[in-house]
């Protein structure tokens, strides 16, 4: 009776500590602070008969800002955050203007290396959108042009580290080029930050390795997991909190997978399309359904898993939208798809091999486990997973 007692009044002491973390979260918010993940970049270079004509889609204000993309992956993680803002809530005219008058400090971020000589990139132009929405970064269009003649065989692309991660792609000139837009096989790659690109053949076609290819969309989908993918992460840590009984622990992480599997594969094939705006407060909402279940249930059953199927389903279109965002070349389209996909599971594994080392190696057999761990990790989980739902639809 004494330990009831004691559980009731614990269980209130945390309520109360998840409604003051609510509310200084709803107060936060007067500060209009807006966070932005940093996407990776797309460069697609255009070969023609005396030039290389690059388009780089790009949010300048990370450039504008002086942010060190390499090192962070959130614009709100650093001090400038609030210049940043300030030009995400600027104008298009006014940044087009800003930017031009700094382009020369841009182009010296760029690198083109033929196997003769450095080549010295041209700004042509930049087309910058009106931003309807501060939610979504502002993606921007910069169109450069780089010379070149008859002894350049190929070129290596890339930018300085700072600017972030970069997709480079080659797209056809149906000018010059017999085949098909379906049959060309175009280079495409993710850089990390500062590295250069495979060379690339600029009368032909580049090959692409599928090792290469493999390793590049292995890290994109780890990437998604771990570091950037918060929101998967706390979801994984909700399905392992309710149980960590080895059994229950698979059958929760295979119907999650097979379910996001599903739907990571039709989404990015374009059969179902569901704006993120939709899909992401959606996913907040399933974290803290997922940690809170486990306040009133302590044994699984087919109700858990059918909803654990459900929203991994959800999941599934989140993860489609990164794949999305890089834009997988149709002659590598299913291997990519699948690299991608390891990718997030061995993230995931990742996950909860981290939190068996240290929550459940030590502490799932002593008998403060459920009061004093996994009721307070799970009502934190659902309280970040409700700040998160109100955050994407009203801020």
């Amino acid at each position: 009776m004494k330990i009831n007692k004691f559980k009731v009044h614990f269980l209130k002491a945390i309520f109360v500590i998840f409604v003051a973390f609510m509310i200084t979260c709803v107060s936060s918010t007067s500060q209009r602070s807006f966070s932005h993940e940093i996407t990776p970049a797309i460069a697609e270079l255009l070969i023609k008969k005396n030039e290389v004509q690059i388009d780089i889609y790009f949010s300048v204000e990370i450039f504008l800002a002086d942010i060190d993309a390499s090192s962070t992956k959130d614009t709100n993680q650093t001090n400038k955050s609030d210049i940043y803002d300030g030009y995400r809530a600027s104008d298009s005219a006014s940044i087009t203007q800003l930017f031009k008058s700094k382009s020369s400090s841009f182009i010296e971020l760029i690198t083109i290396n033929s196997e003769q000589k450095v080549l010295q990139p041209q700004f042509v132009s930049i087309n910058v959108p009106e931003n309807s929405s501060l939610l979504y970064p502002r993606e921007s269009k910069i169109v450069l042009k780089v010379p070149i003649d008859e002894k350049d065989k190929q070129i290596l692309f890339g930018w300085n580290k700072k600017l972030g991660p970069l997709i480079v792609r080659q797209v056809s000139n149906s000018l010059n080029n017999s085949k098909s837009g379906s049959e060309l096989q175009l280079y495409s790659a993710y850089l990390p930050p500062g590295e250069l690109s495979a060379p690339i053949v600029l009368n032909g076609f580049t090959s692409v390795s599928s090792i290469e290819l493999i390793k590049d969309y292995l890290f994109i989908g780890f990437e998604h997991i771990i570091p950037k993918g918060l929101d998967h992460i706390l979801f994984v840590m909700g399905l392992f909190l309710f149980s960590i009984k080895f059994s229950q622990l698979i059958a929760q992480v295979s119907i999650f997978t097979i379910a996001h599997t599903i739907t990571l594969a039709i989404a990015s094939i374009g059969l179902v399309t569901i704006p993120a705006s939709i899909v992401e407060p959606l996913i907040a909402l399933s974290i803290s359904y997922v940690a809170l279940e486990t306040l009133w249930h302590t044994r699984m059953g087919w109700s858990r898993l059918v909803v654990i199927f459900g929203f991994g389903l959800l999941h599934g279109l989140g993860f489609a939208s990164v794949l999305m965002e890089i834009g997988l070349s149709q002659q590598h389209f299913i291997t990519g798809l699948i690299a991608f996909n390891v990718g997030v599971e061995i993230g995931q594994l990742a996950v909860i091999s981290a939190a068996y080392l240290t929550i459940g190696l030590f502490f799932s057999k002593a008998r403060f486990y459920r009061s004093f761990v996994q009721i307070p990790l799970s009502l934190l989980i659902a309280a970040i997973g409700v700040w998160w739902f109100i955050e994407r639809v009203f801020f």
